[in-house]
């Protein structure tokens, strides 16, 4: 064809795929993602990303995050997990608990809610989730 450019190297295909969603857009519900995700319009339900997220400056999520990374600009209620790092910009707000290896808050964000960090915390959160998991097998395989 003409003006098209054959892409050969696999690695630029992946690192270039963004998920996004844009202003004026509402999603009701879960979202999951296995590769980076911008938020800029308005998410009610839970997010879970492989990959890292961005919530844009005018972006809402009413509910639970998980994902490896985080930046927020805008606004999330809700809980989030990050495996690596979270970051909260001067303009972004959580209400909400955080659980994360790496936290940072700029001056002028809004932080209301418990934070828990380090790697062992995320263990702890892990093992508790397979632990509720096994029981709630043992007791649907008891009824």
């Amino acid at each position: 064809m003409l003006g098209s450019k054959k892409n050969t190297n696999s690695k630029d295909k992946t690192t270039s795929l963004l998920n996004s969603i844009v202003a004026g857009t509402t999603i009701t519900g879960t979202l999951h993602s296995e590769m980076d995700i911008r938020i800029d319009g308005k998410l009610e339900g839970s997010l879970k990303c492989s990959a890292k997220v961005v919530v844009g400056t005018n972006a809402l999520i009413l509910g639970d995050v998980h994902c490896k990374t985080i930046l927020i600009e805008g606004k999330v209620e809700g809980n989030i997990v990050a495996q690596d790092k979270l970051h909260i910009q001067s303009c972004g707000t959580v209400v909400g608990d955080l659980t994360s290896n790496k936290l940072i808050i700029e001056d002028g964000a809004v932080f209301n809610g418990a934070s828990v960090m380090g790697k062992s915390s995320l263990n702890k959160i892990d093992n508790a989730k397979q632990r509720n998991a096994t029981t709630t097998k043992e007791v649907l395989q008891a009824s």
